[in-house]
């Protein structure tokens, strides 16, 4: 198996596996909860801790699943109303701007999350490290995403076609039925 096998199953790990294993062990515990709480009198004191993570890891990883799907949310009014090229760049300036401040963003995160090791969750005593890490992944995740995005609308900026912006719904539409073609 070749590295690049071994990231890609790493970063599907991150970003799919991991998530909906956290969503599942979230909704348990809750439900957990819930029936502990009113039907036997008995409230779990560790159920909100986990959720917490719960919670967090879903939303974190998730979130570098839906931008590796292109399935965010986006907005494209500006981008359907003004000729490719012009939406291109626009779609360039914004990618580069997202680039930058998630960069500002890595060594502060990356130091306070550290920071946080001595610190523990009150029920389980689990350094909050762990319950932060996440956060790394989902900086250098977006960076790479969104640094492939700039570097799909530079070519387009070069060679510019009569085809839709990469940003527009038609071309997150076609770029979905290409990969339902590949799988």
């Amino acid at each position: 198996m070749k590295l690049k096998d071994i990231l890609l199953k790493a970063r599907d790990v991150a970003e799919i596996y991991i998530p909906c294993s956290a969503f599942i062990v979230m909704f348990v515990v809750f439900v957990a909860q819930v029936i502990s709480r009113y039907v036997f009198k008995f409230p779990l004191t560790w159920a909100f801790e986990v959720t917490v993570w719960g919670f967090a890891w879903t939303v974190i990883l998730g979130a570098c699943y839906a931008m590796r799907s292109r399935s965010h949310v986006t907005f494209t009014m500006i981008y359907d109303a003004v000729p490719p090229k012009v939406a291109s760049i626009l779609a360039l300036a914004g990618n580069i701007l997202i680039v930058v401040a998630l960069a500002i963003l890595i060594i502060p995160s990356c130091q306070y999350i550290k920071f946080m090791f001595f610190q523990k969750t009150p029920v389980f005593r689990i350094p909050l490290t762990i319950v932060f890490a996440p956060f790394a992944y989902f900086l250098c995740s977006i960076i790479g995403y969104t640094i492939s995005d700039i570097i799909k609308e530079i070519k387009s900026i070069k060679n510019p076609s009569p085809a839709p912006s990469e940003n527009s719904q038609e071309a997150v539409a076609s770029e979905k039925t290409e990969e339902e073609v590949r799988s």
